[in-house]
């Protein structure tokens, strides 16, 4: 399969396909390991006369080596798919349809099936009717989910969901885990009633386990692995399921495992207990403690501008950014509102205009 990164590895497939170019296509299609956007070519040939019609697949776009493209102002597979399209369309004079420009959508129709098409009442992009009755007919699924997003922030509801586990040391923060229930963390069983019993009724409630605590947490480790591990089995995989189990290697003790990358239980539980057991020790020589953050009043408003703050604007913004975000779902006084909660609970810090995420922003989002 051909990888399309620029205008030169496009115009070698179109011309390999040969005949006359007509229609260029970019479609999306998805599955569990991502998206991937395809291009296809119509093309007709004469022979004999008579008109005949080709459809080839020329292979998927991907940004050029070393170019980030999920961020703002960065160059998305989207962008490059639209840039060799006008391009191709310019030399050949065929069209270039693109019908899901500004991101990954799988409900477009296919140039032969566009006359089936409806309009996207939100964005304007042709959708195919879908039967769903749980989504609505008339907007395509990413304005969809924007519409339910808008709802959750005018509502502010409550966004308390997920545990992080982080290693802190003065100001230094290492994010360690996050789980959406406390008791997927391999070490929840261990700690949970000094976890319960150290909670307060904080809307961010930190609760930190200090050497002592990790040093009894590592011991406990150690025992339970110290049994799995005589119930070891070297991996054995049918030959039919090798293209979709594979195996890694890990080291405890001086010893090396071979371990299954999905479909053995032992083997995940061995690896998550040696990971537990070497976070453990590096935060008892380098003098870290584990802290949880229990979220307990925290809204979606609230986690959405932490997220950009954190994310989008790389820790630090200005209130007018902040505003214009959210200019099409709160008003002005809900985006302060929001701000200054997040600074009396210590999530973010203002300096005049200026905004900040502080630590334990960081560490809760």
């Amino acid at each position: 399969m051909a990888i399309i990164t620029t205008f030169e590895s496009l115009d070698q497939q179109i011309k390999k396909a040969g005949g006359k170019p007509v229609v260029l296509e970019a479609l999306w299609s998805g599955d569990t390991n991502g998206w991937y956007l395809s291009c296809y070519l119509y093309t007709v040939t004469y022979p004999f006369f008579f008109r005949r019609e080709h459809h080839y697949f020329l292979g998927q776009v991907a940004v050029p080596e070393g170019t980030e493209y999920f961020t703002n102002s960065k160059l998305t597979i989207e962008g490059v798919a639209e840039a060799l399209g006008n391009q191709a369309a310019q030399k050949y004079g065929l069209t270039f349809y693109f019908p899901a420009k500004d991101g990954p959508d799988d409900e477009c129709p296919a140039w032969t099936e566009r006359h089936l098409g409806i309009l996207c009442q939100d964005c304007g992009k042709l959708i195919l009717p879908r039967k769903s009755p749980y989504i609505p007919q008339e907007i395509c699924y990413p304005c969809h989910l924007k519409r339910e997003w808008d709802e959750s922030l005018r509502k502010a509801e409550p966004a308390d969901d997920g545990y992080n586990l982080c290693l802190l040391k003065g100001d230094e923060c290492l994010k360690m885990g996050y789980c959406t229930k406390f008791e997927a963390f391999t070490i929840a069983p261990f700690i949970r009633d000094k976890v319960q019993q150290r909670i307060t009724k904080e809307i961010v409630s930190i609760v930190a386990l200090d050497i002592a605590d990790i040093l009894v947490l590592k011991g406990q480790l150690e025992t339970v692995l110290d049994k799995l591990l005589l119930a070891y089995e070297k991996p054995y995989i049918e030959e039919r399921m090798k293209k979709f189990i594979g195996t890694y290697k890990v080291q405890y003790q001086g010893r090396e495992y071979e371990l299954m990358d999905r479909r053995n239980q032992v083997h995940a539980d061995i690896a998550s207990y040696i990971y537990n057991i070497e976070t453990a020790e590096k935060a008892i020589t380098e003098g870290y403690t584990y802290q949880f953050f229990f979220k307990q009043g925290i809204t979606s408003r609230d986690d959405s501008v932490l997220r950009f703050v954190h994310y989008v604007c790389k820790g630090e913004t200005i209130i007018f950014n902040i505003q214009q975000r959210y200019v099409h779902s709160l008003t002005a006084e809900e985006v302060s509102a929001t701000i200054g909660k997040l600074v009396q609970i210590g999530c973010l810090t203002v300096s005049g205009e200026r905004v900040s995420i502080t630590t334990l922003g960081n560490c809760i989002v």
